[in-house]
Parts: C-alpha cells; sequence; structure tokens
C-alpha cells in the first residue's frame, strides 16, 4: 500500500528539526517553525522564564497554551473560518492563540488505530457545514517497536506490515466517500531510528568536578546545561571538561550551530549533542531504568534520523519523487491545500514543496 500510493502521488525523504525528537517534530510540522521559535525544545524541559519544567508526561503542562509558540495550521485554519480536527497531535490540547481545533481527543494511547480510523472517517460523513476541512491523525508505530526492539529487529518489521495494511484500509475507505474526488492525504514521520546499547552510556559526574553545580535538563541524545547564577564564574572550566568528553560535540551557548535552530532565550549555558548511537546521563543512577534499543534526538542530517513523506490525491502529481525536503515546508503546503493564508511567522518555504501540486 504505501508502495501503491507513492506511484500513484509525490513522495519525499523528510528531514526532521533539531533535536529529531517527537515533540519538538510534531509541533514543527504543524507550525512550519523550528524548535527554537515554537518552543518546544524536547519531549521535557526546563524553561528559565518559567522556572518550570515542560513534560509530554505531564498532562498539565501538556493542554497548557503558554508553551507553545508559533500557531499550528489547526489555528490558522479555524481563524479563517476553516473547520479542523485532531485525533492526537502535540499541541491540539491546548488553547493557542485563543483557539483549539473544532475537534480534538485528549491523548489517550489504549485507543485502538482502527478506532481512531473509523472515528476520522465518521468526521468526513458529518455535513458539510460540520465537516472538518483539514484532519490530522497521530499512530505510534513502528516508533514504540522501535524504541522497545530495535529498528532492524522482526518487531519493526511487523509493525511496518500492520501499518501498510492499515494504509490499505484508510485509501479503500477515502475511495469509497463521495468527497474522494476533493480529499487529499498526506503521509509522514516526524523522524528516523538508530540502536543504541549501554556500552555507549556517558555519565557526566565522572567528567564534570561539582555536577551539582549544574541544572542537567534533558538525558540520551541531548541535554542541555544550565550553571546556577551564582557559579556562572564556572563556566570556562566546565565548557573545558565538556570538551574533553569522547563521542559528544559540546556547544556554548554563543558557539551552537545556527542549523540546529534551537536557539532561544531560554537555551541552557551549554548543549551537548551524543555521537549517533550514545547516551548522555547525569550520573549512573539516571541511566538506570533507561532500556530502549532504538533511539532518536540525535543530528537530523543523519541517515537514521531522516523519515518519510508521501502525498496523494487530487490536487497531487503522480509518480513524482521530489528532493529530500525540510518538514517545516509542510505547514505552507497545507495552507496552499486549504486555500488559505499561512501565518506570517512561519518558517517553512512553499516554493520547493510545492512541485508536488498538479
Amino acid at each position: 500500500n504505501f508502495d501503491e500510493i507513492i506511484k500513484k502521488g509525490s513522495s519525499s525523504t523528510l528531514i526532521s528539526v533539531f533535536p529529531s525528537l517527537t515533540f519538538p517534530n510534531h509541533y514543527s510540522i504543524a507550525t512550519g517553525t523550528y524548535a527554537g521559535t515554537h518552543g518546544i525544545v524536547a519531549n521535557s524541559f526546563y524553561r528559565k522564564d518559567y522556572n518550570e519544567i515542560y513534560s509530554y508526561r505531564d498532562k498539565s503542562t501538556v493542554i497548557d497554551g503558554k508553551w507553545y509558540g508559533a500557531e499550528p495550521i489547526w489555528v490558522t485554519a479555524e481563524r479563517q473560518g476553516i473547520k479542523s480536527a485532531t485525533y492526537f497531535w502535540v499541541g491540539s490540547e491546548a488553547e493557542i492563540n485563543g483557539f483549539r481545533p473544532s475537534i480534538y481527543k485528549n491523548y489517550n494511547n489504549d485507543v485502538t488505530f482502527q478506532e481512531r480510523l473509523d472515528t476520522v472517517f465518521d468526521w468526513f460523513s458529518l455535513p458539510l457545514n460540520d465537516r472538518p476541512q483539514l484532519c490530522m491523525l497521530y499512530f505510534n508505530e513502528p516508533d514504540h517497536s522501535g524504541h522497545k526492539y530495535g529498528p532492524e529487529s522482526s518487531e519493526v518489521d511487523n509493525a511496518v506490515i500492520e501499518m501498510d495494511k492499515l494504509l490499505g484500509i484508510i485509501t479503500k475507505k477515502i475511495n469509497s466517500l463521495p468527497i474522494k474526488d476533493s480529499l487529499n492525504l498526506v503521509v509522514l514521520s516526524d523522524h528516523g531510528m538508530t540502536t543504541i546499547d549501554s556500552k555507549k552510556f556517558i555519565f557526566l559526574d565522572k567528567h564534570i568536578n561539582g555536577i551539582n553545580d549544574l541544572r542537567v535538563d534533558g538525558y540520551g541524545p541531548i541535554s542541555q546545561l544550565f550553571l546556577h547564577p551564582t557559579k556562572i564564574s564556572r563556566k570556562k572550566s566546565v565548557f573545558k571538561q565538556l570538551l574533553r568528553i569522547p563521542n559528544i560535540n559540546a556547544y556554548l551557548k554563543k558557539d551552537i550551530p545556527q542549523d540546529y535552530k534551537i536557539i532561544n532565550e531560554n537555551t541552557g549555558d551549554f548543549l551537548i549533542v551524543a555521537d549517533e548511537g550514545w547516551s548522555i546521563f547525569k550520573n549512573k543512577k539516571q541511566s538506570t531504568n533507561f532500556n530502549p534499543i532504538g533511539m532518536h534526538g540525535y543530528n537530523p542530517s543523519l541517515e537514521s534520523m531522516k523519515s518519510i513523506f508521501i502525498a496523494y490525491g487530487p490536487q497531487i502529481r503522480s509518480d513524482f519523487k521530489l528532493d529530500p525536503i525540510e518538514n517545516v515546508n509542510i505547514y505552507p503546503l497545507f495552507c496552499e491545500l486549504l486555500g488559505i493564508k499561512p501565518y506570517s511567522g512561519s518558517q517553512g518555504n512553499l516554493f520547493e514543496i510545492s512541485k508536488i501540486l498538479k
């Protein structure tokens, strides 16, 4: 089914924003902005200006609009009188800029994929005045299996086969709808996956004297370090120690590569990024319950971090292959397909991706 819609539609390799984690990338796809602009810089992160932590596991932060910068596509649509619906998408449970999707679901991992699908097609069967013109739907496979068993595993193969069957159901349902000639389908992923193991764990307390002078924000592929305000004089010595650690790249805030596009007023004093397959922890204790075989979050330029983009429908060219595209360019494509004006702060570029349009 994937092969079929690739042939019938347009496809490309999708490049994630930095860091190649779920929450930053879902929200970049939705807003057409990079993590440093929209503010969702990790799945869990510390914000200096609030002196609070956002966590994907903390419902109170997930539904609080103050954390979400820029403007997601459903807000752009609703603002211009176009109804939208989301079945699980980062940011869609919060009120942002005074708007929510007309229909949205609070995240619940127990809802079956089939149930999610059936509900979306119920939405497409609503009377015109109630029917959403934009539906966004999320499945957590093969991501879940990739973390648990590793990207090269037979379990991931099975998850891919399951998603392929699901895609077949989607295309069959689309073809049975009265609105099939005006419905475009975009299938994409937020990131790739690589294999990791516990032999490649880095414990910062083994390399940095006085680690407790630092707030260590994040673990695994990337971490931001914040010096306590009273210990700012240690910046130079801490950085020297960071530079000696093998299998990471360490940056002072002012030297973070521009193409990471993660810097904002809440960025830490240091950013450290692990080499592919390596994992960073404050200390050994922090790694105790960390046991995935597959992981992402690394530099998006790595082949293993890249993902998929396929579009298919009446407005999409068939059997067309586009050069690799950044996922921030999907937002202006959505606006073009919906016939609405993009949010002025969007950093996406329609020019390259518009080549897929008839």
